[in-house]
């Protein structure tokens, strides 16, 4: 057996000597996570045995996650836009940085006149886009693509558990193919590939070594997969509809150029809070 105390002790300075960064809450985290206690409860119980089995689990991914291996696949939790995530290594862990994606969908979906929209999710992954913006906006509906099947199954089991998967459509697809090049979409919105490729093996390991890659690398410059989806998305967006991407550092003039080269109005661009450029929003001009 062992106390808590003791057991929160090992896994700091564990962490601490594989230079894991918030030792304390990765400890706390994952002891939350194996007894199935709050962290309030764990820090006022220290002294308190732990439950049968939970030291070796404990233990266990503590020591897997001093490898690097993610604390939210270890736990298969993320929580995104105010809402929890089931995550595996099938999917890209949510980011902070594609909520400024979401919000701005959110308020375009919100000022128009009446806020019933087809939207599409191109890329899907965890659902995380997907699923947020329906949670949001009831009376929006939503188409959401991915290549990997894995993730597709990952995405539909987080729209079941926020009560949205009536509103989303699930499908298979190499970006937007499966639909037909007529205006079917208000919205479009894309957090596609944009890891350079000189650039994917100076990722940290944690990223680097667990997340999947073809979520991660967007080829030579990262922007491959936007010279493939702004030709895909122009067409297949109604007259005065959005598309919004996600971009990487330093990518948002030459994305904003292949968005005006398919005749697409680049509307703005949002920053994230370190002031990098990290959504671009624009428009297919009115018919």
């Amino acid at each position: 057996m062992q106390t808590i105390e003791k057991a929160r002790a090992w896994a700091m300075d564990a962490f601490k000597r594989a230079g894991v960064e918030s030792s304390v809450l990765s400890s706390d985290l994952l002891l939350g996570f194996v007894t199935g206690l709050d962290r309030i409860y764990v820090l006022s119980h220290a002294e308190e045995n732990l439950p049968e089995g939970a030291w070796e689990h404990y233990r266990s991914l503590v020591l897997r996650h001093s490898k690097g291996e993610p604390l939210q696949y270890l736990t298969g939790e993320r929580e995104f836009f105010g809402l929890d995530f089931h995550v595996t290594p099938a999917v890209l862990i949510p980011r902070p940085e594609t909520e400024i994606l979401v919000e701005a969908a959110i308020a375009i979906i919100r000022k128009g006149p009446g806020s019933d929209r087809i939207f599409a999710d191109v890329g899907t992954g965890s659902g995380c886009i997907a699923v947020s913006v329906a949670h949001e906006v009831p009376s929006s509906r939503g188409w959401a693509t991915d290549i990997s099947g894995q993730a597709l199954e990952i995405a539909h089991r987080n729209a079941l558990r926020h009560k949205v998967s009536e509103r989303i459509q699930f499908v298979r697809a190499d970006l937007l193919e499966c639909f037909c090049r007529e205006p079917l979409f208000d919205m479009i919105l894309s957090n596609p590939p944009y890891v350079p490729l000189e650039e994917y093996n100076t990722l940290p390991a944690g990223v680097r070594d667990y997340e999947p890659r073809r979520a991660l690398s967007g080829g030579r410059d990262g922007l491959d997969f936007y010279r493939r989806l702004a030709p895909a998305a122009r067409p297949r967006l109604k007259p005065g509809g959005y598309i919004l991407f996600e971009a990487g550092a330093g990518q948002a003039d030459g994305i904003g150029r292949v968005i005006e080269e398919e005749g697409l109005v680049l509307q703005e661009i949002l920053n994230d809070l370190q002031g990098i450029p990290r959504c671009l929003i624009a428009r297919k001009r009115e018919a």
